[in-house]
Protein backbone atom coordinates (compact mmCIF):
# COMPACT_ATOMS: atom_id res chain seq x y z
CA UNK A 1 0.00 0.00 0.00
CA UNK A 2 3.28 2.69 0.99
CA UNK A 3 4.70 1.66 -2.17
CA UNK A 4 1.53 2.33 -4.76
CA UNK A 5 0.91 6.07 -2.39
CA UNK A 6 4.83 6.37 -3.22
CA UNK A 7 4.06 6.06 -6.82
CA UNK A 8 1.21 7.53 -7.05
CA UNK A 9 3.03 11.03 -5.55
CA UNK A 10 5.77 10.48 -7.75
CA UNK A 11 3.47 10.18 -10.38
CA UNK A 12 1.15 13.58 -9.64
CA UNK A 13 4.38 15.34 -8.92
CA UNK A 14 5.38 14.84 -12.34
CA UNK A 15 2.20 15.80 -14.06
CA UNK A 16 2.41 18.55 -12.11
CA UNK A 17 5.69 19.45 -12.93
CA UNK A 18 5.39 18.50 -16.33
CA UNK A 19 1.61 21.00 -16.57
CA UNK A 20 4.14 23.98 -15.12
CA UNK A 21 6.81 23.74 -17.82
CA UNK A 22 3.97 23.07 -20.73
CA UNK A 23 2.40 25.96 -18.81
CA UNK A 24 5.53 28.16 -19.27
CA UNK A 25 6.96 27.58 -22.27
CA UNK A 26 4.16 27.23 -24.27
CA UNK A 27 2.43 30.36 -23.41
CA UNK A 28 5.87 31.59 -24.56
CA UNK A 29 5.67 30.64 -27.37
CA UNK A 30 1.86 31.94 -27.95
CA UNK A 31 3.23 35.37 -26.83
CA UNK A 32 5.72 36.03 -29.36
CA UNK A 33 4.11 34.25 -32.33
CA UNK A 34 0.76 35.81 -31.29
CA UNK A 35 2.34 39.31 -30.36
CA UNK A 36 4.45 39.49 -33.46
CA UNK A 37 1.36 38.85 -35.72
CA UNK A 38 -1.16 41.33 -34.15
CA UNK A 39 1.41 44.16 -34.59
CA UNK A 40 1.69 42.90 -38.84
CA UNK A 41 -2.18 43.14 -38.54
CA UNK A 42 -2.47 46.19 -36.85
CA UNK A 43 0.52 47.95 -38.71
CA UNK A 44 -1.33 46.58 -41.90
CA UNK A 45 -4.97 46.87 -41.77
CA UNK A 46 -3.80 50.55 -40.77
CA UNK A 47 -1.87 51.71 -43.55
CA UNK A 48 -3.54 49.97 -46.59
CA UNK A 49 -5.98 52.23 -48.51
CA UNK A 50 -7.65 49.32 -49.23
CA UNK A 51 -8.89 48.04 -45.93
CA UNK A 52 -8.83 51.05 -43.87
CA UNK A 53 -12.08 52.29 -45.71
CA UNK A 54 -13.97 49.03 -44.73
CA UNK A 55 -16.09 49.02 -41.39
CA UNK A 56 -15.54 45.24 -41.38
CA UNK A 57 -11.37 45.89 -41.53
CA UNK A 58 -11.73 48.57 -38.43
CA UNK A 59 -13.74 45.73 -36.59
CA UNK A 60 -10.86 43.08 -36.95
CA UNK A 61 -8.26 46.00 -36.47
CA UNK A 62 -10.17 46.60 -32.73
CA UNK A 63 -9.89 42.62 -32.65
CA UNK A 64 -6.28 42.71 -33.12
CA UNK A 65 -6.04 45.22 -30.42
CA UNK A 66 -8.34 43.35 -28.10
CA UNK A 67 -6.09 39.66 -28.75
CA UNK A 68 -3.09 41.55 -28.23
CA UNK A 69 -4.08 42.39 -24.78
CA UNK A 70 -4.57 39.00 -24.19
CA UNK A 71 -1.44 38.19 -25.15
CA UNK A 72 0.10 40.56 -22.55
CA UNK A 73 -2.22 40.13 -19.55
CA UNK A 74 -2.60 36.65 -19.98
CA UNK A 75 0.07 34.59 -21.60
CA UNK A 76 2.98 36.64 -20.95
CA UNK A 77 2.40 36.55 -17.24
CA UNK A 78 1.73 32.25 -17.12
CA UNK A 79 4.64 32.49 -19.24
CA UNK A 80 6.35 34.40 -16.01
CA UNK A 81 4.39 32.09 -13.53
CA UNK A 82 5.11 28.59 -15.84
CA UNK A 83 8.48 29.23 -15.79
CA UNK A 84 9.36 30.83 -12.16
CA UNK A 85 6.66 29.41 -10.67
CA UNK A 86 5.59 33.50 -9.01
CA UNK A 87 3.01 35.96 -10.54
CA UNK A 88 5.11 39.15 -10.62
CA UNK A 89 1.24 40.89 -10.31
CA UNK A 90 0.69 39.55 -6.76
CA UNK A 91 2.82 41.89 -5.41
CA UNK A 92 -0.05 44.44 -6.27
CA UNK A 93 -3.86 44.27 -5.57
CA UNK A 94 -4.59 47.09 -8.10
CA UNK A 95 -2.64 45.83 -11.09
CA UNK A 96 -3.94 41.96 -10.30
CA UNK A 97 -7.64 43.29 -10.09
CA UNK A 98 -6.60 45.21 -13.37
CA UNK A 99 -5.21 42.20 -15.14
CA UNK A 100 -8.34 40.82 -13.83
CA UNK A 101 -10.83 42.74 -15.37
CA UNK A 102 -9.05 44.09 -18.54
CA UNK A 103 -7.66 40.43 -19.74
CA UNK A 104 -10.78 38.78 -19.86
CA UNK A 105 -12.81 41.78 -21.27
CA UNK A 106 -9.97 41.99 -24.29
CA UNK A 107 -10.73 38.47 -25.22
CA UNK A 108 -14.40 38.99 -25.15
CA UNK A 109 -14.05 42.05 -27.20
CA UNK A 110 -11.63 40.47 -29.44
CA UNK A 111 -14.22 37.88 -30.13
CA UNK A 112 -17.10 40.21 -30.33
CA UNK A 113 -15.20 42.71 -32.88
CA UNK A 114 -14.78 39.53 -34.93
CA UNK A 115 -18.83 39.09 -34.85
CA UNK A 116 -19.17 42.39 -35.84
CA UNK A 117 -16.82 42.18 -38.93
CA UNK A 118 -18.95 38.85 -39.90
CA UNK A 119 -22.27 41.14 -39.53
CA UNK A 120 -20.58 43.62 -41.61
CA UNK A 121 -19.46 41.18 -44.29
CA UNK A 122 -22.91 39.15 -44.15
CA UNK A 123 -24.98 43.05 -44.91
CA UNK A 124 -23.13 43.43 -47.70
CA UNK A 125 -23.62 40.39 -49.32
CA UNK A 126 -27.40 40.22 -48.57
CA UNK A 127 -27.62 43.25 -50.06
CA UNK A 128 -25.13 43.13 -52.79
CA UNK A 129 -23.21 46.15 -51.46
CA UNK A 130 -26.22 48.54 -51.42
CA UNK A 131 -26.41 48.62 -47.62
CA UNK A 132 -23.15 48.82 -44.67
CA UNK A 133 -21.98 49.95 -42.25
CA UNK A 134 -20.01 53.11 -41.94
CA UNK A 135 -17.20 53.90 -40.27
CA UNK A 136 -18.37 56.60 -37.76
CA UNK A 137 -21.34 53.73 -36.78
CA UNK A 138 -17.93 50.79 -36.65
CA UNK A 139 -16.52 53.42 -34.28
CA UNK A 140 -19.12 53.85 -31.96
CA UNK A 141 -20.39 50.33 -31.58
CA UNK A 142 -16.08 49.13 -31.31
CA UNK A 143 -16.39 52.05 -28.15
CA UNK A 144 -19.62 50.59 -27.20
CA UNK A 145 -18.61 47.14 -27.14
CA UNK A 146 -15.13 48.24 -25.28
CA UNK A 147 -17.30 49.92 -22.56
CA UNK A 148 -19.88 47.08 -22.01
CA UNK A 149 -17.03 44.27 -21.59
CA UNK A 150 -14.67 46.44 -19.37
CA UNK A 151 -18.15 47.08 -17.32
CA UNK A 152 -19.35 43.04 -17.45
CA UNK A 153 -16.59 42.26 -16.07
CA UNK A 154 -15.73 44.76 -13.35
CA UNK A 155 -17.26 42.45 -11.02
CA UNK A 156 -13.53 39.96 -11.35
CA UNK A 157 -12.01 43.32 -10.04
CA UNK A 158 -15.02 43.91 -7.21
CA UNK A 159 -14.40 39.93 -6.31
CA UNK A 160 -10.29 39.54 -6.34
CA UNK A 161 -9.01 40.11 -3.06
CA UNK A 162 -5.94 39.79 -1.50
CA UNK A 163 -6.61 37.73 1.81
CA UNK A 164 -2.88 37.84 2.36
CA UNK A 165 0.04 39.57 1.51
CA UNK A 166 1.03 38.71 -2.04
CA UNK A 167 -2.22 36.97 -3.08
CA UNK A 168 -4.80 37.76 -5.29
CA UNK A 169 -7.49 35.36 -5.45
CA UNK A 170 -11.34 34.59 -5.51
CA UNK A 171 -13.20 33.98 -1.86
CA UNK A 172 -16.76 34.75 -2.47
CA UNK A 173 -18.02 31.28 -2.73
CA UNK A 174 -21.05 32.40 -5.25
CA UNK A 175 -18.17 34.01 -7.37
CA UNK A 176 -16.27 30.68 -7.45
CA UNK A 177 -19.19 28.91 -8.84
CA UNK A 178 -20.32 31.12 -11.12
CA UNK A 179 -16.99 31.87 -12.83
CA UNK A 180 -16.95 28.59 -14.79
CA UNK A 181 -20.41 29.28 -16.41
CA UNK A 182 -19.37 32.65 -17.63
CA UNK A 183 -16.28 31.70 -19.18
CA UNK A 184 -17.88 28.80 -20.56
CA UNK A 185 -20.85 31.15 -22.29
CA UNK A 186 -18.66 34.54 -23.20
CA UNK A 187 -15.44 32.43 -24.50
CA UNK A 188 -17.51 29.62 -25.55
CA UNK A 189 -21.45 28.67 -26.29
CA UNK A 190 -21.23 32.32 -27.38
CA UNK A 191 -18.80 32.84 -29.12
CA UNK A 192 -19.13 29.33 -31.23
CA UNK A 193 -23.00 30.00 -31.73
CA UNK A 194 -22.53 33.42 -33.02
CA UNK A 195 -19.87 32.93 -35.57
CA UNK A 196 -21.26 29.45 -36.65
CA UNK A 197 -24.37 31.18 -37.31
CA UNK A 198 -22.69 34.47 -39.42
CA UNK A 199 -20.43 31.67 -41.13
CA UNK A 200 -23.81 29.91 -42.28
CA UNK A 201 -25.60 33.05 -43.56
CA UNK A 202 -22.53 35.06 -45.07
CA UNK A 203 -22.35 31.79 -47.18
CA UNK A 204 -26.03 31.10 -48.00
CA UNK A 205 -25.79 34.98 -48.81
CA UNK A 206 -23.00 34.41 -51.72
CA UNK A 207 -25.41 32.21 -53.28
CA UNK A 208 -24.07 30.27 -55.72
CA UNK A 209 -21.10 32.70 -56.17
CA UNK A 210 -18.63 30.98 -53.36
CA UNK A 211 -16.53 28.53 -55.45
CA UNK A 212 -16.07 31.46 -57.84
CA UNK A 213 -15.97 34.28 -54.87
CA UNK A 214 -13.47 31.58 -53.13
CA UNK A 215 -11.19 31.01 -55.92
CA UNK A 216 -11.44 34.44 -57.91
CA UNK A 217 -11.58 38.12 -56.21
CA UNK A 218 -8.15 39.60 -56.74
CA UNK A 219 -8.54 42.87 -54.98
CA UNK A 220 -7.99 42.98 -51.12
CA UNK A 221 -11.30 44.26 -50.43
CA UNK A 222 -12.21 41.67 -52.01
CA UNK A 223 -10.88 38.67 -49.99
CA UNK A 224 -12.05 40.21 -46.76
CA UNK A 225 -15.13 37.77 -46.63
CA UNK A 226 -13.13 34.78 -46.82
CA UNK A 227 -10.43 36.21 -44.25
CA UNK A 228 -13.14 36.70 -42.20
CA UNK A 229 -14.42 32.94 -42.68
CA UNK A 230 -11.20 31.32 -42.82
CA UNK A 231 -11.08 33.25 -39.05
CA UNK A 232 -14.03 32.08 -37.84
CA UNK A 233 -13.50 28.46 -39.00
CA UNK A 234 -10.42 28.39 -36.46
CA UNK A 235 -12.35 30.42 -33.44
CA UNK A 236 -14.58 27.48 -33.56
CA UNK A 237 -11.82 24.81 -33.72
CA UNK A 238 -9.61 26.38 -31.00
CA UNK A 239 -12.54 27.11 -28.94
CA UNK A 240 -14.58 23.59 -28.62
CA UNK A 241 -11.59 22.51 -26.52
CA UNK A 242 -11.75 24.83 -23.69
CA UNK A 243 -15.66 24.51 -24.06
CA UNK A 244 -15.72 20.41 -23.56
CA UNK A 245 -13.56 20.93 -20.72
CA UNK A 246 -15.35 23.56 -19.27
CA UNK A 247 -18.47 21.06 -19.40
CA UNK A 248 -16.51 18.87 -17.74
CA UNK A 249 -15.40 20.76 -14.64
CA UNK A 250 -18.90 22.00 -14.07
CA UNK A 251 -20.64 18.91 -14.01
CA UNK A 252 -17.65 17.28 -11.89
CA UNK A 253 -17.12 20.09 -9.65
CA UNK A 254 -19.37 17.88 -6.87
CA UNK A 255 -17.70 14.94 -7.40
CA UNK A 256 -14.33 14.12 -4.45
CA UNK A 257 -11.02 13.83 -7.01
CA UNK A 258 -7.85 12.24 -5.75
CA UNK A 259 -4.82 14.24 -6.27
CA UNK A 260 -3.57 12.14 -9.09
CA UNK A 261 -6.75 12.90 -11.49
CA UNK A 262 -6.92 16.76 -10.27
CA UNK A 263 -3.40 16.45 -11.44
CA UNK A 264 -4.48 15.12 -14.87
CA UNK A 265 -7.19 17.14 -15.26
CA UNK A 266 -4.34 20.06 -14.89
CA UNK A 267 -2.54 18.69 -17.57
CA UNK A 268 -5.73 18.68 -20.05
CA UNK A 269 -6.52 22.28 -18.42
CA UNK A 270 -3.75 23.30 -19.75
CA UNK A 271 -3.44 22.18 -22.95
CA UNK A 272 -6.87 23.03 -23.51
CA UNK A 273 -6.10 26.67 -22.54
CA UNK A 274 -2.86 27.20 -25.14
CA UNK A 275 -5.29 25.95 -27.20
CA UNK A 276 -7.83 28.63 -26.73
CA UNK A 277 -5.30 31.38 -26.51
CA UNK A 278 -4.01 30.43 -29.81
CA UNK A 279 -7.23 31.92 -30.84
CA UNK A 280 -5.91 35.68 -30.72
CA UNK A 281 -2.67 34.48 -31.65
CA UNK A 282 -2.42 33.26 -35.24
CA UNK A 283 -5.00 34.73 -37.20
CA UNK A 284 -2.07 36.90 -39.46
CA UNK A 285 -0.68 33.48 -40.31
CA UNK A 286 -4.28 32.11 -40.93
CA UNK A 287 -4.85 35.51 -43.66
CA UNK A 288 -1.40 35.40 -44.94
CA UNK A 289 -2.83 31.29 -46.45
CA UNK A 290 -6.64 32.44 -47.06
CA UNK A 291 -6.07 35.42 -49.46
CA UNK A 292 -3.06 35.90 -51.42
CA UNK A 293 -3.44 39.91 -51.80
CA UNK A 294 -2.93 39.99 -47.81
CA UNK A 295 -0.73 37.39 -48.51
CA UNK A 296 1.48 40.19 -51.13
CA UNK A 297 0.84 42.72 -48.80
CA UNK A 298 2.90 41.39 -46.43
CA UNK A 299 5.34 40.52 -48.27
CA UNK A 300 5.90 44.24 -49.91
CA UNK A 301 5.61 45.67 -45.99
CA UNK A 302 8.98 42.94 -45.10
CA UNK A 303 10.61 44.15 -48.22
CA UNK A 304 10.13 47.84 -47.60
CA UNK A 305 11.24 47.74 -43.92
CA UNK A 306 14.56 45.80 -45.27
CA UNK A 307 15.32 47.98 -47.33
CA UNK A 308 15.27 50.72 -44.93
CA UNK A 309 17.01 48.68 -41.94
CA UNK A 310 19.66 47.61 -43.99
CA UNK A 311 21.31 51.29 -45.28
CA UNK A 312 20.71 52.22 -41.48
CA UNK A 313 22.85 49.40 -40.41
CA UNK A 314 25.38 49.96 -43.07
CA UNK A 315 25.46 53.70 -41.92
CA UNK A 316 25.74 52.64 -38.43
CA UNK A 317 28.78 50.19 -39.05
CA UNK A 318 30.51 53.02 -41.21
CA UNK A 319 30.01 55.81 -38.60
CA UNK A 320 31.90 52.95 -36.03
CA UNK A 321 35.17 54.66 -36.14
CA UNK A 322 36.22 56.96 -33.90
CA UNK A 323 38.60 59.76 -34.22
CA UNK A 324 40.26 61.19 -32.10
CA UNK A 325 41.59 64.76 -32.41
CA UNK A 326 45.16 65.22 -32.89
CA UNK A 327 46.97 67.37 -29.55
Amino acid sequence: MNTTTLINTDDTALLLNISQKLYGWGSLIIFLIGTFGNILDIILFIHLESLNTLASSLFLLASFIGSEFVMLTATLLRTIFGLTGSDPLFASLFLCKARWMIGPASGAFALTCVSLAGVDRYILARTQYQTKITLNQARLVIILAAIFWLGFFSMYAVFYVAPTRNSCQLIDTHMIQLMPFVSLFVYSIIPITVLSLLCRLIWHALGQLPITYLHGGIRLQDQVTRMIIAQIFVIVITSLPSAVYSIYTISTRTISKSSWRLAVENLINTICVLIGFLTHAIMFYIYLIASPSFHQNAKNMFHIAYNHIIPFINRIRTNRQVVFPAV
